[in-house]
């Protein structure tokens, strides 16, 4: 009985999600008509909200947040735009590289999708129009290349699903660096073959001394994703620490050395962050809260059960992940399947199937953040949507054929678990 109840409830949050409600706001009443139903004290309700965020590794989200945030206020996005630029721009399909690789880079320093959107959405899209790029290649590209941002450390989701799952964050942010490497080059192959057949003229190549200047200029947003992954490498400090230190850093590189942050773009920045991570915060704690009323009606059980009997495979198994993550990464907030789901399709990954869980781990943040491309909820569009004034449906036609090198990319992390466990591996874990 409570079994059925609880998958229930679970069908009817997504029901009336659907229909308009917040997610945070249906997941908590779904939770609270489970406790009144099963007769339960309504203090547990409360309990699991509060025990949920009472976590020091919760801490580096709105850290991360904040540090990416002050690279962004900073004007650091147009040198690395600048650099990029003078590295890569004169290949055939010119700036649509130019976009890939600062989206390489800013994701070593935001850890966010919606980060790379806002950060550099702007500056690309304005300079690729302005050279006669197509809006729609150029939306498209722009969105594509912000997908590195999640997977490239130090990145806001892994910290999310590792703190759920209770995976090495350390040993997932250094199973994304090929991956983030791998995505940016499928992409850059797509753009190549784009700009051959558009006839899209790459820029005039500078020399070496130009290209040594930006890289000069560039050096300090360059070393961040290198201080924050080498000092958990190393055992420095741990992931919370490290988005310490981030902070610390931007603020030196924005405040001291660019001199370009100054108190109005500084308090902005810390409005901004307080507003988004509490929103986060709130869908992160009535996750969990819904995980508990998952995990209190059996649910994984019944999920593990149903996949023994029908799975039988680790090929199948991470198949059916991938397209169920894409289906839910639709209508879902991103942060929902690595909160719930995420906890209970790892134990069947490692000990049912032998998957390693940094690769599991790895491969569904990625699966999963595929998400903000598609409608209904795919937030990195409508943020796209502010800065060109597209309707969110031209976006999703202008992203799609970048979904290609995109999945690409997905099914070679899942099938060849050495693009993610390579550096892990030699590190130690």
């Amino acid at each position: 009985m409570t079994e059925a109840f609880t998958l229930g409830v679970i069908l009817f949050s997504v029901i009336i999600t659907i229909l308009g409600m917040p997610i945070a706001y249906a997941m908590i009443l779904c939770s609270l008509i489970f406790i009144l139903v099963e007769g339960l004290p309504l203090s547990l309700m409360v309990h699991e909200l509060s025990l949920s965020l009472n976590s020091f590794t919760m801490l580096s989200i709105p850290l991360f947040m904040f540090a990416g945030k002050l690279m962004t206020a900073s004007g650091i996005s147009d040198r690395i735009f600048d650099f990029c630029n003078k590295a890569v721009g004169r290949i055939p399909g010119g700036l649509g590289h130019v976009n890939v690789s600062s989206s390489l880079v800013f994701a070593g320093m935001s850890g966010s999708m919606l980060a790379d959107v806002a950060g550099l959405g702007e500056i690309e899209y304005k300079s690729m129009t302005r050279k006669g790029y197509d809006p729609d290649f150029t939306a498209g590209v722009t969105l594509a290349s912000a997908a590195i941002g999640p997977i490239l450390p130090p990145s806001l989701p892994i910290v999310l699903y590792g703190a759920a799952a209770g995976t090495s964050i350390t040993g997932m942010f250094l199973g994304g660096i090929l991956p983030g490497l791998l995505i940016a080059f499928t992409l850059m192959v797509y753009v190549f073959i784009v700009g051959l057949r558009k006839g899209y003229r790459s820029d005039r190549w500078e020399g070496w001394r130009a290209l040594g200047d930006a890289f000069i200029r560039a050096i300090p947003p360059l070393l961040a994703p290198f201080i924050i992954v080498g000092g958990m490498s190393f055992g420095w400090f741990s992931p919370t620490e490290a988005a310490t230190v981030a902070v610390l850093y931007s603020l030196f590189v924005a405040g001291v050395v660019y001199r370009s942050l100054g108190l109005h773009e500084f308090i902005d920045a810390l409005f901004e962050v307080a507003m988004s991570s509490a929103r986060l915060l709130f869908v992160i704690a009535s996750a969990f809260l819904f995980g508990w009323v998952a995990t209190f009606g059996e649910v994984p059980q019944m999920l593990a059960q149903f996949i023994q009997d029908n799975i039988h495979s680790a090929a199948l198994f991470i198949l059916v992940v991938i397209i169920t993550n894409l289906i839910l990464g639709a209508i879902l907030e991103n942060a929902i399947p690595l909160i719930i789901l995420g906890p209970m399709l790892a134990p069947i990954a490692e000990y049912q199937f032998g998957i390693d869980p940094i690769q599991f781990g790895v491969v569904l943040v990625f699966n999963v953040m595929l998400g903000q491309f598609t409608p209904p909820i795919g937030l990195a569009l409508f943020v796209m949507s502010d800065i060109t004034g597209f309707k969110v449906s031209r976006l999703f036609w202008a992203v799609a054929p970048f979904l290609v090198p995109l999945l690409i990319s997905l099914f070679l992390m899942a099938y060849v678990p050495q693009i993610i466990l390579a550096i892990p591996h030699m590190a130690g874990f």
